[in-house]
């Protein structure tokens, strides 16, 4: 009896362990780490975002962050961030939100914030509503 309850257990705990994230989607169909290694960070580069999709009423992007953003604001859009890998800060709205792979995080249009990863490289799939089709970063001081 013993036996079972352990075979049952160790079931239970590999279906629910921590697997990579999957992206079935536009530029994203054939896996993350393929997209990342075609699409890589430059020497010097804080951030990189690259459109991976698009609907009539979004656009996807795969954005990879290895410094902070400055703070800024989107005047028409609003956006949805789910991270897949790594952590950091948003800071949104002046306070402070961690995020690590698997949270996600609304900004409000006009709303001012920026995202600072702890270490190393974090990378989110962003959505931007309406589908973004020109820059639409408005810089913001913070007081």
């Amino acid at each position: 009896m013993a036996i079972r309850w352990l075979a049952l257990a160790t079931t239970l705990l590999v279906a629910c362990a921590a697997r990579a994230p999957r992206v079935p989607f536009g530029a994203l169909g054939d896996g993350l780490d393929p997209f990342l290694a075609a699409h890589q960070l430059g020497d010097g580069q804080a951030i990189r975002a690259d459109e991976v999709g698009r609907t009539a009423t979004a656009s996807y992007h795969l954005v990879q962050a290895r410094g902070a953003e400055h703070p800024h604001r989107h005047a028409v859009h609003d956006l949805t961030v789910v991270v897949l890998r790594g952590r950091g800060t948003l800071t949104l709205a002046g306070a402070g939100v961690p995020l690590a792979a698997g949270d996600a995080a609304v900004v409000p249009r006009n709303t001012v914030h920026w995202f600072a990863p702890d270490s190393g490289r974090a990378i989110a799939l962003v959505v931007f509503a309406p589908p973004l089709d020109a820059p639409d970063v408005v810089p913001a001081e913070v007081r």
